[in-house]
């Protein structure tokens, strides 16, 4: 577990249900995102929801929307500034496949850590219609809530 995530096992659960929001939304928001602990904060969640300490259906909600606002924000970024920021690592093969293969890249980039960082932004800088984007960031924050927050509680279980 990320030390910087440990003292959330003792934390009220508004201020897990915080934390974790706010490094959800702000792995895709945030260029330097990426280094965030945001798959053990699903996790961590999960776990805690095993563990009676959260709401199982808060958690996943929270982590849902998080996940969705951040990309929202990652997209309007890459549309606004994405020629600039195309120097990045990465962002012309992100560009390159939102171009190509559209909602399932997208769906995908939520799953991979680096990516998620990376196509939201991609695709608002590839002129995406934000009326594609938006469900397909949706279908994909629910799915990658879902597995990470369940992998938690199923952790729990075992232990």
């Amino acid at each position: 577990m990320d030390t910087l995530l440990r003292p959330l096992l003792e934390a009220p659960p508004v201020v897990v249900y915080l934390v974790c929001a706010l490094l959800v939304m702000a792995e895709t928001a945030l260029l330097p995102g990426i280094v965030l602990p945001t798959l053990s904060a699903l996790l961590l969640m999960g776990f805690l929801a095993e563990r009676g300490t959260l709401d199982l259906g808060i958690a996943w909600t929270v982590a849902v929307a998080a996940a969705v606002l951040g990309d929202q924000l990652a997209y309007l970024e890459g549309r606004r500034w994405g020629p600039r920021l195309s120097h990045r690592n990465g962002w012309k093969r992100a560009e390159r496949a939102v171009a190509r293969y559209g909602v399932p890249a997208v769906i995908a980039g939520r799953c991979l850590a680096g990516a998620r960082t990376l196509v939201p932004r991609a695709a608002g800088s590839a002129s995406m219609p934000y009326g594609r984007f938006a469900p397909a960031s949706v279908v994909a924050a629910v799915v990658w809530a879902s597995v990470e927050l369940l992998v938690g509680h199923t952790t729990a279980l075992v232990l």
